[in-house]
């Protein structure tokens, strides 16, 4: 049910999603309030009530034609494929989504059971990370029948009856299927492993439902996005809980997607009595212990009593308003920099004397590997050879392809990369994007799809943008090109015959431009 995404940012995005904003936070246009949950049985039995009909109105089905592309070869286009899902009126001409559903759609199609013909709607905001996304339609008398639902406030109870509807399986009609709240928790929520608060329930989601709404007392309570394999448990469902759907929304209207706050820190518990003695600390302190973080403000030994207010027991875990244990990555998740500043508080017992630290707000998004939204991966070749950043995308892609043992080899920047706690602040690892194409001056050379580029000819860089500048005015009769990881041989080539195997390499492959429309024209601008 799962794929990647697309984001379109900045200040128009901004313009666009106020209204959505807007209803979430009670102002003139906001939803109307909500009426009680139908409690009656599901679809195809008694007669709907009018709060039934009025949720039903509002939840609408999506197809879409995707035209994904590798980011191996990000100049590639795969085949176009259909897709289908579901969404729900959230404010007036806004549908809330999964990002999996819009994942680089070139056409977005939204229906109900009123309509009498699909209106096209627009992709305003993707979030990979909470799989979450935002559709524009501008049809008025679409708009006009189908009114926007109410965000719960807060988690539902454990126990408390939900109902979710959607389009599974390619119906036309709408489905209806029920049950309660098992347990909300931290965990895995979207795509890239990241982290956010789902909602387990046992309804039956199946696919076609993704991104459809689930009802607590005529509200949305969250937003299906995933269901436990058949062969492993039945009817066991996941959806995004409401909290993370307003951070996105909040995100999306700054135009910038910077994912929940995280630790970027490696921390055990403090549970073994050994440890516990080797550090003093008595039967009332709880916490975890660092065990290492790169560019931050903690250090090895300290032990983190509190996150972000909120007191962390001796396995990791917080506990919540309503008394549920989660995860203490939902304290730091939680923190919303645009309101609360630019610094995580810390509670901190440091060589046995307690002290408050400073961490820095930074999103799971923020750091040098990043996720790349919106499909459009940048790209240079030269000779045999195609160079891009590393992104999220493209770990994902080169693990599939076995080359996900390369990151951990001595010397490569990646892992550590991905556990800095620091903003990227603009730097970048540029890598080889997969094998080397068939040439001539590539003969006898092994290349490792991944492998990541240290220098050329000597010459350094902070990113891509940089590497391309270095490769465009290379000078002298050799190329070298020198790598992070030990045990990557270096390759050499004449400068001349190296560039001039480009034309044929791309004739040969398919590649229609030598590099991405965002670095063509620097790539062009050769020195004179």
């Amino acid at each position: 049910m799962h794929s990647a995404f697309r984001t379109v940012a900045g200040a128009v995005l901004a313009l666009s999603l106020a209204p959505c904003v807007a209803a979430q936070s009670g102002a003139p246009d906001a939803a109307p309030a909500p009426a009680p949950a139908p409690d009656g049985p599901s679809a195809g039995g008694a007669a709907v009530d009018p709060a039934a009909a009025r949720l039903r109105n509002s939840v609408i089905k999506l197809a879409c034609k995707l035209e994904p592309r590798s980011a191996v070869r990000p100049w590639k286009l795969d085949p176009i494929e259909e897709v289908g899902g579901s969404g729900v009126v959230i404010a007036p001409g806004r549908v809330l989504t999964n990002a999996h559903v819009v994942h680089q759609a070139s056409e977005v199609l939204l229906e109900t059971e009123r309509t009498a013909l699909p209106v096209p709607g627009k992709v305003l905001a993707v979030d990979l990370g909470r799989d979450l996304a935002l559709v524009q339609v501008d049809d008025a008398d679409f708009n006009a029948d189908h009114p926007p639902v109410e965000l719960l406030e807060g988690l539902p109870k454990d126990g408390s009856r939900v109902t979710v509807m959607g389009f599974p399986m390619g119906g036309e009609s709408l489905s209806t299927t029920s049950g309660v709240v098992s347990r909300c928790e931290w965990a895995e929520v979207g795509l890239n492993d990241e982290e956010g608060m789902r909602i387990q329930v046992d309804a039956a989601v199946n696919f076609g439902n993704s991104g459809g709404p689930a009802f607590v007392d005529g509200r949305i309570a969250g937003l299906a996005f995933s269901g436990a394999d058949s062969s492993v448990a039945d009817n066991i469902s996941y959806l995004i809980a409401t909290e993370e759907i307003r951070r996105f929304l909040r995100e999306a209207e700054a135009g910038a997607l910077r994912g929940n706050c995280e630790l970027h820190a490696s921390v055990q518990t403090l549970e073994n009595p050994a440890l516990r003695g080797k550090l003093g600390v008595g039967s009332k302190t709880s916490g975890v212990v660092v065990i290492d973080q790169k560019g931050g403000p903690l250090k090895p030994w300290d032990i983190i009593t509190k996150a972000n207010g909120m007191a962390i027991d001796n396995k990791g875990q917080v506990t919540l308003e309503d008394g549920r244990k989660v995860s203490m990555s939902c304290a730091l998740g939680r923190f919303d920099p645009a309101k609360d500043g630019k610094d995580i508080p810390l509670e901190v017992i440091r060589d046995g004397t307690p002290i408050t630290v400073g961490l820095p707000a930074v999103g799971s998004r923020e750091g040098v590997v990043r996720s790349r939204p919106n499909g459009d991966y940048p790209y240079l070749v030269c000779g045999p050879l195609a160079f891009g950043p590393m992104h999220k995308d493209l770990l994902s892609e080169l693990a599939s392809m076995g080359s996900a043992g390369l990151f951990y080899m001595g010397g490569g920047p990646v892992i550590p990369a991905l556990a800095d706690s620091r903003p990227s602040d603009g730097r970048e690892i540029v890598a080889v994007l997969g094998p080397m194409m068939s040439s001539p001056v590539g003969r006898g050379y092994d290349v490792i799809p991944g492998q990541t580029v240290k220098s050329v000819n000597g010459k350094e860089f902070r990113n891509f943008a940089e590497f391309v500048d270095v490769m465009r005015d290379v000078d002298g009769e050799w190329i070298v090109l020198d790598f992070n990881e030990r045990g990557i041989e270096r390759l050499v080539f004449r400068r001349q015959e190296f560039m001039d195997a480009t034309e044929p390499v791309m004739e040969s492959n398919g590649i229609r431009q030598q590099a991405s429309k965002d670095i063509r024209d620097r790539w062009n601008a050769r020195s004179k």
